[in-house]
């Protein structure tokens, strides 16, 4: 009962996001420009590199600026350019399944497909729309597809994991490389091989006292990221670390009074943003970062509600931390990993509404980090260019 009231109370918060963002059609003019300024850069030089001759890069260019979500209402994948906040392609699912986990990897999305007895029913509530996703699942899939939602391979998974893995909603992710999954469900973590079909397991409550929250791969596709709590803990201490999933070895530190919200990814550190207290709007100032090679942690103590959202960059100089002052301005800051020495401030104001910053990512620039914001209708990119 407890599981059920929670998951509507998320699905209420999540209709809330999906109707502010897309039902307010307003046009902002000073958005446009620094859209279209955003795509003239893109198409010409490609933030300051020229263009690239091969198709791969060319793609990634593009792909930064796509988006892959799908559509309860009309039960869709939807493939959009956050750029013209047009959409790009779509595929119709069958009425009894839908689109549960969606996940990037370098050449495209896996989307996992729940198959169940019924439809999803999307219903309107007091100008929300609730949705209600079917209590029986049946069986899962995993369908591969390539940047242009191209489908490159379907596996039917229902045989394949086990029963916990099909009814419950454990979390999930792919390789960067798309050649393997794992599914973490409380303590227990799952790898599948996608080429060879093996399954294993990697831990359980026999070797592992972690109840997994949320599991990134590293970028050599070797390792994963987790943050997640332990039972015997004090509450509100979140256990991180890394798992070296050939070796099954897993590397656990704890920070107190810390809720983790997000994990980034760089060629040698990871870093674990966390959330803003909505009794006081604040946040714990802290940024939690994992040596991917080493698995040794250590924190950066960053300004305000940087904390919660902030990334190494991909040369492990650095970390980007990013400030929503208020509704409408924002502020990028450039800090020294190793001293945390502050070396670039820059103040952004996109348009004059109220927006949001979604997140801030790296571009095929490994110097230029665009910070994504979301107001009325449409996305927004800012670009960061950090000191070398």
């Amino acid at each position: 009962m407890r599981k059920q009231l929670f998951t509507i109370l998320v699905l209420m918060c999540t209709a809330l996001l999906l109707t502010a963002c897309f039902k307010n059609g307003e046009s902002i003019d000073a958005g446009k420009k620094i859209a279209q300024a955003e795509n003239n850069t893109v198409k010409e030089n490609g933030f300051g590199q020229k263009q690239p001759n091969n198709t791969n890069d060319a793609n990634r260019v593009e792909d930064i600026f796509h988006d892959l979500n799908f559509d309860y209402k009309t039960n869709r994948l939807v493939l959009s350019d956050l750029k013209t906040n047009a959409e790009l392609e779509s595929i119709t699912l069958d009425k009894n399944s839908f689109a549960k986990n969606i996940m990037k990897w370098d050449q495209g999305y896996a989307v996992e497909v729940l198959l169940a007895d019924k439809p999803v029913q999307v219903k309107q509530s007091s100008g929300l729309e609730i949705i209600s996703t079917p209590q029986k699942v049946n069986g899962k899939l995993v369908r591969i597809y390539n940047e242009k939602l191209k489908l490159q391979k379907e596996i039917d998974l229902t045989q394949a994991l086990p029963k916990e893995l099909i009814e419950n909603e454990p979390f999930t992710a792919i390789s960067n490389d798309g050649s393997k999954i794992v599914w973490a469900n409380i303590m227990n973590l799952y790898l599948y091989d996608i080429d060879s079909g093996e399954l294993s397991t990697v831990f359980d409550d026999t070797n592992n006292q972690v109840i997994f929250e949320k599991i990134v791969f590293t970028q050599d596709n070797n390792k994963v990221v987790f943050f997640g709590s332990q039972a015997d803990h004090a509450e509100g201490e979140l256990s991180y670390g890394i798992i070296e999933l050939g070796a099954k070895k897993i590397t656990v530190h704890t920070e107190k009074q810390y809720q983790g919200s997000d994990i980034q990814i760089s060629d040698r550190y990871a870093s674990i943003t966390d959330v803003i207290n909505p009794v006081n709007n604040t946040s714990s100032g802290k940024v939690l970062i994992v040596d991917v090679q080493t698995g040794e942690a250590s924190l950066m103590k960053v300004d305000g509600t940087e904390s919660t959202m902030a990334r190494v960059t991909e040369d492990g100089k650095y970390l980007i931390a990013v400030n929503q002052e208020d509704e409408i301005n924002y502020r990028i800051r450039q800090y020294k990993l190793k001293t945390g020495d502050m070396v670039k401030e820059e103040k952004f104001k996109p348009v004059k509404q109220e927006s949001k910053a979604l997140r801030i990512d790296p571009s095929i620039n490994p110097a230029v980090y665009n910070l994504i914001v979301f107001a009325g209708s449409e996305y927004y990119f800012l670009s960061f260019v950090s000191e070398e």
